[in-house]
């Protein structure tokens, strides 16, 4: 068993409110410096920018799941969790298509670019990124979970853009045994669920001010839900902040 501190909700360039400075070698030299061991680069409905990030965290040392915050037609903000660009890239390409085409401005949300190692700009990503999708909450998870995929409800104790600030209940008919929770409290709903922490960094000084340790065999997502269960001395809990 390992225990990785872990970050697993930082958003790149591409995120039209992350910053520009969010290039992947700022991102991996911000969780180094910070002790992190594992990060997951979660952009808004996209995970185009997973691959790059994904290479220069591997010649970092540094331990890497690919993800994606989906924001589904109820605007519950969902982070799903992926051992492999593939999976994540399937489901990407799912929740684009389910994108409503609305171009963006970037003097209005921000910048959507696409960036190399080197911190060149690829290529300009012009459908606004920050926008509800037509797929449900339900739709959206059983979609995560047959790419095999780890869905995850995002900061679920904000009062915009989350499982109980939009529907103020859990649905009967959708199982989450891991939610990410924002502030020190955690809402009483939660209570018999594992509680990730995470940054949700838009600026490179963000990573790391939240974290959680895992315990767990190796990096994975099937990994993180047996953490969850507390199988076989596995486990997560709060990092420092």
């Amino acid at each position: 068993m390992k225990s990785y501190v872990a970050d697993l909700h930082i958003h790149s360039c591409l995120s039209p409110c992350g910053s520009l400075r969010m290039s992947p070698q700022a991102i991996v030299n911000a969780a180094v410096d910070r002790g992190i061991d594992l990060i997951a680069l979660t952009d808004h409905n996209t995970c185009e920018m997973g691959p790059i990030v994904a290479h220069t965290a591997e010649k970092a040392g540094l331990s890497f799941l690919y993800g994606i915050e989906l924001q589904t037609s109820e605007e519950v903000h969902l982070l799903a969790y992926f051992n492999d660009a593939n999976a994540c890239n399937a489901l990407s390409e799912e929740v684009y298509a389910h994108l409503p085409d609305i171009k963006n401005d970037p003097k209005y949300f921000g910048d959507q670019v696409v960036v190399n190692e080197q911190e060149n700009i690829i290529r300009t990503e012009e459908r606004l990124l920050l926008n509800s999708t037509t797929l449900s909450l339900e739709e959206a998870t059983k979609r995560v979970r047959a790419h095999g995929g780890l869905p995850v409800p995002a900061h679920i104790d904000r009062g915009a853009f989350s499982l109980l600030g939009q529907l103020g209940f859990f649905p009967e008919n959708v199982q989450f045994p891991i939610v990410e929770v924002w502030g020190a409290t955690v809402p009483n709903e939660c209570a018999q669920r594992a509680i990730l922490r995470s940054s949700d960094a838009h600026e490179p000084e963000q990573i790391g001010r939240r974290t959680t340790v895992i315990t767990m065999e190796r990096v994975s997502v099937e990994e993180i839900l047996l953490a969850a269960a507390g199988v076989d001395g596995r486990s997560i809990r709060s990092g420092e902040s």
